[in-house]
């Protein structure tokens, strides 16, 4: 029997090496980042350290490469805000892991859902 994280992992994979479209691809890093602070939160709530540490973790990992994927040159002044707000998030990220803040992952949580409807906005027009 296919384990279920298994197979929801190869459909990732799947899903994200078909598809042509950079904004579906960021649509998706801002998803797992969402999910994964979610998680995050349930961490600090029942005291999980392994939990907490895991997802802020994964988390990071993808602001990170969202960082890094800016392009200045094209991008100009958003491409700058969007490296402002990046480092901002990964900043409250280890403080909420110092801290067990629940309440500073939930503000990145609603910031990152406030860019991904932009990026939605985007693709729409697109």
């Amino acid at each position: 029997m296919v384990n279920a994280a298994y197979a929801l992992n190869a459909y990732t994979q799947t899903k994200v090496t078909t598809t042509d479209n950079p904004v579906d691809l960021v649509i998706m890093l801002y998803d797992g980042a969402i999910e994964f602070l979610e998680k995050a939160v349930m961490g600090i709530e029942i005291k999980s350290l392994q939990i907490k540490i895991k997802y802020i973790t994964k988390t990071f990992a993808i602001i990170e490469e969202l960082d890094k994927s800016l392009n200045f040159e094209g991008g100009g002044q958003v491409a700058v805000n969007l490296a402002d707000l990046y480092f901002y998030m990964m900043r409250e990220l280890v403080l909420a892991n110092l801290e067990d803040d629940a309440a500073k992952i939930r503000h990145i949580i609603s910031l990152l859902k406030e860019l991904r409807e932009a990026w939605i906005q985007i693709k729409n027009k697109a």
